[in-house]
């Protein structure tokens, strides 16, 4: 488990690699690390597309060659697999129709040969079931590709043509499976990365600099990126929509609860506040930007507004109240430093055994709740010392070109009792 050990998967593959080389009995080991996360599939994952197998193998060795002289490449691999070879019966088209034969009857000829076909059935008197008769060839003659000298076809009129009269035998050796990426087959190109010496995008980038022009060299054969690759460009599209959504929502809720439309952006600072957090974060800590980084950026842009609405509705208050406008923000400085310290306080300490694995953690939880306290954090800071300042700025701002400050006086306010 990743809480009782101090190694790393990939150093425990790199131990475990050298062990494998002098191993008989196999053509070749690879060593694969499974992904239980999003970005899924293999770090590198290189579609070649094209027609004939022959040219997609010859393209993908030049692909397989190239990975190797990269530093931190490991464990290249190709989805290009030779079968053991098939028989195939190749049927005269004109000498058929002669014999009055269709390509479906020699099929199904073969077919009832080979792997038989049910000639009745019997049902004993007391039995339950019927028992169906199985016709065909014995074993003994069916392991011999002589015997398709034998096979006799019935045609329409009932007579018996021989196989070999209207069809012959090849043998020909096919792949394993074949496979298709936009109507076109395809060789995929696997391989590990070390993201110490080099990442999935590093390696990407390198490799479509040095194949650019491989539709100019084999027309009609491409190559595409897949794989980790393709994976993080989509989630960094969901992450992307996920987060401008998020951003129209809160401002539409903001907007609707000031009644204004400059200072639901002036409460929305506190989001920029909180990523300058999140950026400190993951470079004091050494961590890679990843996918579920951004899953905790798009949860704190919920969560570093609380204080921001905090100060500016008290601040609003106040200037309704007939406070002026310094005297407010320093009256809400004061007075709302509690409950919005308190409020990050018992954040982040709720969210810290996760962010730094106390008590056993979750490697894919930690960026999460990494970004959220450290982001909530430096937002609290900057937006009491900030935020008073930017209120300031933005009312003078809208003063001068409507002539008049974001919040009215009332001049028959009166205290409650």
């Amino acid at each position: 488990p990743y809480q009782q050990r101090k190694k790393t998967v990939a150093q425990i593959m790199d131990e475990f690699r050298p062990l494998t080389k002098d191993v008989k009995g196999f053509n070749d080991i690879y060593l694969q690390k499974e992904h239980e996360g999003p970005p899924v599939g293999k770090a590198v994952a290189v579609q070649v597309q094209g027609e004939d197998y022959a040219v997609l193998d010859e393209i993908g060795g030049k692909v397989k060659d190239f990975l190797l002289t990269l530093e931190g490449i490991s464990d290249v691999t190709s989805d290009y697999e030779v079968g053991r070879g098939e028989i195939r019966v190749v049927v005269d088209q004109e000498e058929a129709a002669r014999t009055f034969l269709s390509v479906s009857d020699i099929a199904s000829s073969v077919r009832y040969a080979f792997k038989g076909g049910i000639a009745t059935s019997i049902k004993p008197v007391e039995a339950e079931e019927e028992i169906d008769v199985l016709v065909r060839f014995p074993a003994s003659y069916r392991n011999k590709k002589e015997i398709f000298d034998s096979i006799l076809v019935p045609n329409r009129f009932g007579n018996l043509i021989p196989l070999n009269k209207v069809a012959h035998v090849e043998d020909k050796v096919s792949v394993v499976r074949i496979k298709h990426l936009d109507g076109k087959r395809v060789v995929t190109v696997h391989s590990n990365v070390d993201n110490k010496k080099i990442t999935s995008a590093k390696a990407n980038d390198i490799l479509a600099k040095e194949f650019k022009d491989i539709s100019h060299q084999y027309q009609g054969y491409s190559i595409e990126y897949g794989g980790e690759q393709e994976e993080n460009i989509k989630s960094m599209q969901s992450f992307f929509k996920a987060f401008v959504l998020a951003l129209f929502l809160i401002f539409m809720i903001l907007a609707a609860n000031f009644n204004s439309l400059t200072q639901p952006l002036l409460v929305m600072t506190a989001i920029i506040f909180g990523l300058i957090g999140v950026v400190w974060a993951f470079f004091f800590h050494r961590l890679p930007i990843g996918f579920f980084m951004f899953m905790g950026v798009v949860g704190l842009t919920g969560i570093v507004v609380n204080d921001s609405i905090v100060l500016v509705e008290f601040v609003n208050n106040l200037r309704v109240r007939g406070v002026d406008r310094r005297h407010s923000l320093v009256q809400a400085g004061q007075l709302r430093l509690r409950p919005v310290l308190l409020t990050t306080i018992t954040t982040s300490l709720g969210l810290a055994p996760t962010a730094y694995g106390i008590w056993g953690g979750d490697p894919f939880l930690q960026p999460m709740a990494l970004a959220i306290v450290w982001g909530i954090i430096c937002a609290t800071a900057l937006t009491l010392i900030v935020l008073p300042c930017t209120y300031a700025i933005v009312d003078d701002i809208t003063l001068k070109i409507s002539g008049h400050t974001t919040v009215r006086k009332r001049e028959n306010w009166q205290s409650p009792a």
